[in-house]
């Protein structure tokens, strides 16, 4: 009770931004962005529908392209993001990590080329033209040095591949794989292994920074009973009927 009463007293007061939204009855509400896709979206809905529910709050998520995500958050017109890398907090000062990560991200590359190989770093892409989706902070980050074009979604992503328009796609795997349903992969292939694995965590905007302790007590809770893994199995049962998944897919430990 001692929490429920927390969280309204931290979630009372004017809801008038574009995101501001009412839960079931009495009950708070909180909105979050989130990727535009539905692959690391969908994991981290699962996870923070529950874990705010029991504390009482009502969630939502709202989907916006990367960039977009960030700065709806960042300001402060929605409640934060559902999760991103802790790069993000290079440019969204007003956003509080939430210390317990949901989920491990793997960084993959796709590629019509066969002698590219990830085991050597990300160096190995310097030669080549290389794409990625904008608003991946830690993806963006990573090829800035390179040939490197930022797109807004996947299928056109892929569809550069596909035309010779890029010779190296890099993307978070378990995101795009929804994506991959659309897309005729032809001489596309996996390139393996991972260039890179990165947690990512949930992020508050500051105004409800005390918030933070609670969810994340939550969380912890979640990930010592297991509800994590389970939550990320189920999501990975659903993806593996839309494409082959020969990467590791791991929770933080």
């Amino acid at each position: 009770m001692a929490v429920i009463a927390l969280c309204l007293a931290v979630l009372a007061g004017p809801l008038d931004s574009p995101c501001a939204a009412r839960g079931q009855g009495s009950r708070p509400k909180l909105v979050f962005t989130t990727f535009p896709s539905d692959g690391m979206g969908v994991l981290f809905r699962q996870i923070l529908v529950e874990a705010y529910g029991r504390i009482g709050v009502d969630v939502e998520v709202l989907k916006a392209p990367a960039e977009r995500g960030l700065v709806l958050a960042n300001q402060g017109h929605c409640d934060g993001m559902d999760a991103r890398a802790p790069v993000v907090e290079e440019s969204c000062p007003n956003l509080v990590r939430v210390p317990t990560a949901l989920y491990v991200n793997t960084v993959v590359a796709y590629s019509k080329k066969t002698d590219i190989d990830p085991a050597r770093g990300w160096d190995v892409l310097a030669p080549y033209r290389v794409g990625s989706l904008l608003g991946y902070k830690f993806v963006e980050k990573k090829t800035s040095a390179y040939d490197r074009v930022l797109v807004s979604c996947y299928g056109q992503l892929f569809a550069m591949l596909e035309n010779d328009r890029l010779d190296v796609a890099v993307v978070a795997y378990l995101d795009a794989l929804p994506s991959l349903r659309d897309v005729d992969l032809g001489g596309i292939r996996l390139l393996s292994p991972p260039l890179a694995s990165t947690p990512m965590y949930h992020y508050l905007h500051k105004k409800h920074a005390d918030l933070v302790p609670a969810i994340d007590n939550v969380l912890r809770q979640m990930r010592d009973e297991g509800r994590l893994d389970a939550l990320l199995e189920e999501a990975v049962a659903v993806f593996k009927t839309m494409h082959v998944m020969p990467c590791k897919i791991s929770l933080p430990q």
